[in-house]
């Protein structure tokens, strides 16, 4: 039990950003792991070159409700995400990089391929692929004519913002990733990335804003924001 304690102290510890905010500014809810999807089979997550099961990233969950009632209407869900090392070998089609904000999970294109369009509505976006993130509906290979037109609609823009700027926003100000939406110079459906660049992105279909940091690109690291409103 102390094992299995201390491991959860070292993952609050090593979360880069939002997780390590005073606590006196915010209330935090308790962390979550994001475990692999239940309707993802073994044999849809076998890998492919060495036949053990795939490795998925480690997906930790955390909720930010500012403490100062006049910007708690707004509180903001928060994904570390780190990839393992995956070799040369591995067909990157079989990598986890769809996102769903609805639930922090992550699907491989390989998976996705293999199911019915319907089931893939809850789609945002594509954080590992290519180096890039890009809108889900944006994929022609995921999404085939007519089926593109049902899929949700993201965007994208690109802000430079320091880590302490980024920090207040996810702990104490959620509501400045739409306030801040305004002032982004160009929106994109896909933006290619480097360590250390920051994005808001906004899901219009539900009217809510977001952020997304690429901590590190070796090992793979982002973290997704997601403002929502505090009911």
């Amino acid at each position: 039990m102390k094992r299995v304690k201390n491991v959860l102290l070292l993952t609050v510890m090593s979360f880069s950003l939002a997780f390590t905010a005073c606590q006196e500014d915010t209330e935090v809810s308790s962390l979550k792991k994001i475990t692999r999807p239940t309707d993802e089979t073994p044999d849809d997550v076998l890998n492919p070159t060495g036949g053990h099961d795939f490795p998925y990233p480690n997906i930790i969950e955390k909720t930010f409700i500012p403490s100062l009632d006049w910007f708690a209407h707004t509180k903001c869900i928060a994904w570390r995400i780190e990839w393992p090392t995956y070799n040369n070998s591995v067909d990157p089609d079989w990598i986890p990089s769809f996102f769903k904000t609805s639930n922090g999970a992550l699907n491989s294109l390989s998976y996705l391929l293999s199911i019915d369009p319907k089931n893939k509505k809850t789609l945002n976006f594509s954080l590992y692929q290519d180096e890039k993130i890009e809108a889900a509906n944006n994929i022609a290979e995921l999404w085939p004519w007519p089926e593109s037109v049902e899929a949700k609609s993201v965007y994208f823009g690109k802000i430079n913002k320091p880590v302490h700027v980024i920090q207040n926003w996810v702990t104490g100000r959620p509501s400045q990733f739409e306030n801040n939406w305004e002032y982004v110079d160009s929106i994109e459906a896909e933006i290619d990335y480097q360590a250390g660049d920051f994005f808001i992105y906004q899901l219009p279909d539900e009217d809510l804003y977001g952020g997304i940091r690429i901590v590190s690109m070796a090992p793979r690291l982002i973290e997704v924001y997601l403002a929502v409103p505090n009911d």
